[in-house]
């Protein structure tokens, strides 16, 4: 064989940079989601406590047998669980497609506003939304059921009742499948509708006839994610349900590891219950995906012949307005004012204006600014969030580009379905597998109950930014990549200098995204953090919890709150404005810069204008010129 020969088998052989790190990616992957699991399911078939490292650890299923021993509460934690997570499923879907319905397919006044005021919940920590309808929901000093007392019945809500705690998780939830349903109305084209009222049928007929039908694979997707976010959620259960929730999932997972004075907790059977519900959430992920794959054959966008239908309210805009008032009341008006008056008086009293000028005072705001933890705490959330947003931004946008160009073979459909099930795996899960997979190695590498092992836990949701980079991967044309291929760039020089670039604005989106949620979290913290690495949503807890002792000062917990969710609020909307802007500014200056293709092209050094260069940049400069207009 000849030496140019030799080199061409050799440059075969080969693995290019971009190669290695899109494995690099997978492994990163990998490891988050899989070594935890595979603790998890070890430990619930090793015996009552941690898997290795004990004497009387050994393989069985004793764990399992217990679970169907002690059948009665097996049933009735699934049939607890099943209500809890499906009644606020359907019903944070209605109020959903209610509110999505109204803004994009009605008529309605303040539609951008309405938008706004529903979205505005999602910045509020969990954590913090819980402990705010706790107070407005008080017996005696809730502002809600002082306002339902000056009704005929006197009617009052109990705080602590199964139905209670379904309806405020419901509430608390809203927001999330909101932003899903609004891009699936926007996309769906009315001329079926308009059809079906031509031919006579009335609204309610036509929803069910031919909405419904036409939105049923997108709406069981919704339901299946929100029940998955619903079922890992702790925050609820912990402070509602310890009596009347308590047979709920994520709270029984919590309180078998959570043994009190004298008591050993039991790691193998609450592994053996986090095994049960996983295959469950599996089997909801497995049904998501079906649904979703036949979605195309629903689709209704047609071109130049789209219109989307707008109804028309009449006399119904007001009662409509009235409803949406309500709903902004109950979800974000009601609980920031019962916050508010926690903050400023020193023991839970009533409302009244004579204890707004006698018994009011605003020292608790002064106390947690001259907290030192409170800072320390903060902080460690900002640091944990960001570094977790970056890890997973970072792992997930190289590992899609690869899966995305490449060819595809068994392992790169594997691995896609792998990177985009961590959504299936609901955080208390995801939590308790990670606490035991820190506690099974920290004889060897001690990270339990540090920092590194909080970004670590945090990181798991990278389902979110790989289906994001996925997407964006699929809409950049390859012949960018291959003109910097031409110009003797290497394929991850290509993907540095040219893909990256035009990917930044959705990973930027996705990392704000992503760090809000690492900043709001609770329940990871919930199970791996110490007084020493806590992040500010345990130390708030800690503050308005009775059972913490000498950390508990509900009036400082309470301005904290309200101050915790300025500075998310601040931050994520900062965040999002600067790279708004950034984004018209790069839009402005390639309008204004001649021969913006050749430009935008030629990231790699001696690129050829090649005809189809021309053509796709000439493209990308209208693109650019929608982007501006809609930008402003």
């Amino acid at each position: 064989m000849s030496t140019a020969g030799r080199t061409t088998e050799v440059g075969r052989t080969r693995p290019t940079g971009m190669k290695i790190a899109t494995v690099i990616a997978g492994a990163v992957i990998f490891l988050l989601l899989a070594i935890p699991l595979a603790v998890q399911v070890i430990t619930a078939f090793r015996g009552p406590f941690l898997p290795f490292g004990v004497s009387t650890a050994k393989w069985s299923a004793d764990n399992f047998v217990t679970l169907w021993e002690l059948r009665e509460d097996f049933w009735a934690v699934l049939g607890s669980t099943a209500v809890f997570v499906g009644g606020s499923t359907i019903i944070s879907l209605l109020l959903a497609f209610g509110l999505a319905w109204v803004t994009v397919r009605t008529d309605v006044p303040f539609r951008r506003v309405i938008s706004v005021l529903v979205v505005v919940p999602f910045i509020i920590p969990p954590i913090v939304k819980a402990q705010a309808y706790q107070l407005m929901l008080s017996p005696e000093s809730g502002v809600l059921n002082q306002l339902l007392r000056l009704l005929p019945g006197d009617l009052v809500i109990d705080p602590y009742s199964f139905a209670t705690m379904t309806v405020v998780q419901s509430l608390t939830n809203v927001t999330f499948p909101f932003l899903m349903i609004v891009p699936i109305l926007t996309s769906m084209d009315g001329s079926l509708e308009e059809s079906a009222r031509v031919s006579g049928a009335s609204w309610g007929q036509t929803l069910r006839r031919v909405t419904l039908p036409m939105l049923w694979p997108g709406l069981l997707g919704v339901a299946v994610l929100t029940g998955i976010l619903g079922l890992g959620s702790l925050e609820i259960p912990l402070l509602f349900g310890q009596e009347a929730g308590k047979n709920i999932f994520a709270l029984k997972l919590w309180n078998l590891i959570s043994a009190g004075a004298g008591e050993l907790p039991q790691y193998g059977l609450a592994a053996a219950w986090g095994c049960v519900f996983l295959v469950i959430t599996t089997i909801a992920f497995v049904i998501y995906l079906r649904a979703t794959r036949s979605a195309e054959r629903r689709a209704s966008i047609s071109g130049k012949g789209f219109r989307p239908t707008i109804m028309k309210l009449g006399a119904w805009k007001v009662p409509v307005l009235v409803a949406v008032f309500v709903f902004v009341l109950l979800t974000a008006i009601l609980p920031m004012f019962a916050l508010l008056w926690s903050a400023i008086t020193p023991y839970p009293i009533a409302f009244s204006f004579e204890a707004l000028a006698s018994q009011t005072q605003w020292g608790a705001f002064g106390e947690v600014l001259a907290d030192p933890e409170f800072w320390a705490s903060l902080g460690r959330t900002l640091l944990i969030a960001g570094a977790s947003a970056t890890i997973a931004c970072v792992a997930a946008t190289v590992l899609a580009y690869g899966i995305a160009r490449g060819r595809r073979t068994g392992w790169s459909k594997g691995m896609d379905l792998f990177a985009s099930s961590s959504v299936a795996i609901p955080a208390v899960i995801a939590g308790f597998a990670m606490f035991l997979t820190f506690l099974v190695i920290n004889p060897v590498i001690p990270l339990a109950g540090t920092i590194v092992a909080l970004v670590i836990a945090y990181s798991y949701r990278v389902s979110i930014a790989y289906r994001s980079g996925y997407s964006a991967t699929l809409q950049i044309r390859k012949e960018l990549e291959e003109a910097a291929l031409v110009s003797g760039a290497s394929p991850l020089e290509g993907f540095r200098r040219v893909v990256v670039p035009l990917l930044l604005p959705t990973v930027f989106a996705v990392w704000i995204q992503m760090f809000i949620l690492g900043t709001n979290e609770f329940t990871l913290p919930a199970f791996l953090a110490t007084p020493e690495s806590r992040p500010l949503s345990v130390y708030m807890y800690a503050m308005i919890s009775p059972r913490s002792a000498q950390l508990y000062q509900p009036d400082q917990g309470a301005a904290m709150a309200l101050i915790f969710t300025l500075l998310v609020f601040a931050i994520g909307y900062g965040l999002q404005w600067a790279v708004s802007l950034r984004a018209i500014g790069r839009a402005r200056r390639r309008l204004t810069i001649p021969g913006l293709g050749t430009r935008a092209i030629a990231a790699v050094p001696n690129d050829p204008p090649a005809p189809a260069t021309r053509a796709v940049a000439a493209q990308g400069l209208e693109e650019q010129r929608e982007l501006v207009s809609v930008a402003e």
